[in-house]
């Protein structure tokens, strides 16, 4: 079987990393051909961040897009799925990118991976993306798949019909790197004693993750004297270098490579957004038995059970965010990190995702 996998980027987001793994262990089966396509250009050090860890066996195309996917990139998108005619063509961006091949190209096989909440992905899409969105999965020619159970009835909501294929979000088990020991000193160096709890959080600086609500929460509780710590690693938070300079146990880092270095000196995992997909960070914590704890967003509800497999907020209100954390401190160790590891090897593990995948790719092919 031949595949081909089209993606944003190399680096960036939950999406990206989603379609290098998949890639790579598709590769890993010497009977079948991979292929992956990125959009935006690969001269730019961000769009590649995860080029190292593609499989050899993978053929890359960029498309050199500096933004978006313009009529030429689009163009040059056709070309390559027509030249390759792979089985499968997968898409990891806007369904729309496959417009074109898909109304041509009828003998091969379309499917769009919808990474956050279908209503609202459509409500964000302008009146031609949406119209084409809607022709493209109504009548099949591109198949849509949801990434939790949230997803899926989100995408009945919003396409008042049931076609879509619901295969929840994989990641791989995060690795320590030969920094684990610098970065356990550097840790060690920024906790009061031995008994700081040590709170992370991933991803970069945007409005649906709601920032404001984290920062608040850990600045009461620095103010009520809680001896714990906020790790936050990703780009884009300059706006608060100041707002929080006088914050004792906030620590901004920025983007690292070495994430499994800084989630293995933790003990929880905190996210406090207002939408989400199914994030990967949260697995990626939980594939290394750290316990997350985060609003009801989006698949998270799906993820999380309250008391068992982490903690989940009632509803996203700041105070009882607040209290969800304040919670998870006083009873840290309730739930251990070896039923975290184990929740997420049993169901959220690369390796379980990527069967799901391929298994649909083959069901496909034999219609």
């Amino acid at each position: 079987m031949k595949i081909l996998q089209l993606t944003a980027s190399l680096g960036g987001g939950g999406a990206e990393r989603i379609a290098v793994s998949l890639c790579n262990r598709f590769a890993a089966n010497k009977d079948d051909e991979i292929v992956l396509v990125s959009i935006l250009d690969d001269s730019v050090p961000e769009n590649v961040l995860y080029l190292n860890e593609l499989s050899p066996q993978v053929r890359l195309f960029n498309l050199h897009s500096k933004k978006g996917l313009p009529i030429k990139a689009i163009w040059r998108l056709f070309k390559i799925i027509s030249r390759e005619h792979p089985d499968i063509v997968h898409t990891h961006v806007s369904a729309t990118s496959l417009l074109l091949p898909a109304i041509v190209l009828r003998d091969i096989h379309f499917f769009n991976t919808i990474h956050t909440l279908p209503e609202r992905h459509d409500a964000n899409a302008g009146i031609v993306k949406k119209i084409l969105t809607h022709y493209l999965f109504k009548t099949n020619k591109v198949k849509p798949i949801t990434i939790s159970e949230i997803c899926h009835k989100s995408y009945y909501k919003t396409y008042k019909i049931q076609n879509d294929i619901c295969i929840p979000n994989g990641s791989e088990t995060l690795k320590t790197t030969d920094k684990l020991g610098l970065v356990k000193k550097e840790i060690d160096a920024l906790k009061k004693n031995s008994d700081t709890t040590v709170f992370i959080h991933v991803g970069r600086n945007h409005p649906v993750k709601n920032h404001d609500r984290l920062f608040s929460t850990f600045l009461r509780l620095e103010a009520e004297g809680f001896n714990c710590i906020l790790i936050v690693l990703g780009n884009d938070y300059d706006i608060w270098e100041t707002k929080l300079r006088e914050c004792k146990n906030i620590f901004l880092f920025g983007s690292k490579k070495n994430v499994g270095d800084y989630m293995a000196q933790a003990d929880f995992f905190v996210l406090s957004s207002d939408f989400e997909g199914l994030p990967m960070a949260l697995l990626e914590a939980m594939s290394m038995g750290v316990v997350p704890i985060s609003t009801p967003a989006g698949g998270v509800v799906d993820v999380i059970e309250d008391g068992i497999t982490g903690y989940l907020s009632e509803n996203f209100d700041d105070d009882r965010f607040y209290r969800k954390v304040k919670q998870a401190i006083v009873e840290k160790g309730h739930i251990t990190s070896v039923a975290i590891k184990s929740y997420y090897e049993n169901h959220y593990s690369m390796e379980t995702c990527a069967k799901r995948y391929y298994q649909i790719y083959i069901d496909t092919c034999k219609k």
